[in-house]
């Protein structure tokens, strides 16, 4: 998946989910999703929309800072599982 495709498929579900400003927000995470495609590959940009999207379906909008951490946590999973640089 590319960061592009990650943050419009975010603002989709944070848009029936919540109000204007949660489609904002998506868009602050692109940088997020952009250093997740550089260090490791699509399907850990999908693990990172899908923990990001379960948050918003659960009713929180992630700030940038928490979408950076929960990145950290699925490169570190993408390093331990796949054999990630």
């Amino acid at each position: 998946m590319e960061p592009e495709e990650a943050v419009r498929q975010l603002e989709y579900t944070i848009d029936a989910s919540l109000d204007e400003i949660g489609q904002r927000a998506a868009a602050g995470y692109r940088p997020t999703f952009e250093r997740v495609a550089e260090r490791a590959d699509g399907a850990a940009v999908y693990d990172l929309a899908g923990e990001l999207c379960q948050d918003v379906v659960d009713g929180s909008c992630p700030s940038p800072s928490e979408a950076n951490a929960v990145a950290e946590r699925v490169l570190d999973d993408w390093a331990y599982t796949d054999g990630g640089e």
